[in-house]
């Protein structure tokens, strides 16, 4: 037994309860999850000999958080049944938050099985008590996801969040001021993968890229859903310079994510890198231009002196986009067109064709690029800018 659930002596027994859930929290935010559940259940274990209000209290608690430990873990089952009990217990003594919170985590958990009807059933109880506690944009937020749920969720899919409030696509009719497209999956991401990429991350910007790799093959490991380890791995692959390897990450990454960021347009570099089109140098600069966000005039100086060496399409897209920031429109107009005329692949081009479709003003081709962009959807961002800005160009009814 792990050495603190030893410490807790014979004093009250739910002061050692309260004891054990907080040595328990300690252990959680260290992931040190089996030693959590172990002091968990021995607490459990314990609680059949007690009654009162103490139990009612601290007794859902417990289960929630040896579902979360399990959860973590890798066992979604044994979490669900954690969970069960827990929702039970705050439905009997008609605890609300408790009920709202364990009904999510069923709703969480049946996802990551890939059970969705199940999901879809406790997703749609937490909105029928959202409404019956008066939170109608909860129950309704809830309700639109149990349908996308019901429907067959997409692995990766690309939202609108506007004022704090996150809206899919297809409900979103126009801009209406500041917008931010964000990437949502199925499924959410387990910690100890999203403490291993935070680990691999900052070895790779320190340089340590062997130590990166280490990290997010751990990271793979801890949750075999997660894309982040196979991008973030393609990305160091390829500053090794071990690019065959890191096409093939970029491909698990697209496996598990379609369309994830800019996996798509990277794993064709990687191609290109591999097969001697394209030489590391320029490799180097691109990571620069998009990851460095230079100001407009640099990044528009190195995109022309990249493409004195290689012509490709992102470079253009990059130079079109530095030239629209400092106001030359025509210019920026020909680099958009030019881009197009050659570009390589699906991710590139539907970035082209959305910057190229928000910036000229004549309605009907317009409309024609913006569409084709949103058809192609090689990128999702830009399909989704594509298909908003579609809208927002319509004319009126």
């Amino acid at each position: 037994m792990n050495s603190k659930a030893l410490r807790y002596g014979a004093d009250n027994p739910l002061t050692r309860w309260q004891r054990a859930l907080q040595d328990a929290d300690a252990l959680m935010e260290s992931c040190e999850y089996a030693g959590a559940a172990e002091l968990l259940r021995a607490a459990v274990d314990n609680a059949k000999w007690l009654t009162g209000s103490g139990v009612d209290t601290y007794l859902p608690m417990t289960f929630g958080r040896l579902g979360t430990c399990l959860f973590q873990s890798g066992d979604a089952a044994g979490a669900a049944s954690s969970f069960e009990r827990a929702l039970a217990l705050c439905d009997a003594k008609r605890d609300d938050d408790g009920s709202l919170a364990y009904l999510g985590n069923l709703y969480e958990v049946h996802r990551y099985r890939g059970e969705a009807e199940a999901a879809a059933k406790y997703l749609e109880r937490r909105a029928d008590l959202h409404e019956r506690r008066g939170g109608r944009d909860l129950a309704t937020h809830d309700r639109r996801q149990a349908s996308i749920v019901h429907a067959g969720e997409p692995l990766c899919r690309v939202v609108a969040e506007m004022e704090g409030k996150l809206s899919e696509i297809d409900d979103v009719w126009s801009f209406g001021g500041r917008v931010r497209f964000v990437f949502v999956r199925n499924r959410i991401a387990l910690r100890p993968s999203t403490v291993e990429i935070e680990a691999g991350v900052a070895r790779g910007e320190a340089g340590d890229y062997e130590a990166a790799l280490t990290c997010f093959r751990r990271a793979a490991e801890a949750d075999r859903f997660d894309p982040w380890p196979s991008y973030h791995g393609g990305l160091t692959l390829l500053h090794l310079r071990r690019y065959a390897e890191a096409a093939s990450s970029y491909q698990r990454t697209e496996e598990l994510a379609p369309g994830w960021y800019h996996c798509r347009a990277d794993r064709w570099l990687s191609e290109q890198l591999a097969a001697g089109a394209v030489d590391h140098p320029l490799f180097d600069c691109l990571r620069s231009l998009v990851d460095g966000s230079p100001a407009p005039e640099r990044a528009f100086t190195e995109a022309r002196r990249a493409l004195a060496r290689k012509e490709l399409g992102v470079l253009h897209l990059i130079a079109g986009d530095a030239l629209r920031q400092l106001g030359r429109g025509a210019e920026a107009e020909a680099a958009y067109r030019r881009g197009l005329a050659i570009a390589e692949e699906a991710d590139v081009k539907t970035r082209l064709l959305t910057a190229l479709g928000a910036h000229i003003a004549d309605p009907t081709e317009k409309a024609l690029l913006l569409g084709e962009a949103r058809q192609l959807c090689g990128n999702l961002v830009a399909a989704a800018m594509a298909t908003i800005l579609l809208r927002a160009s319509a004319p009126s009814a």
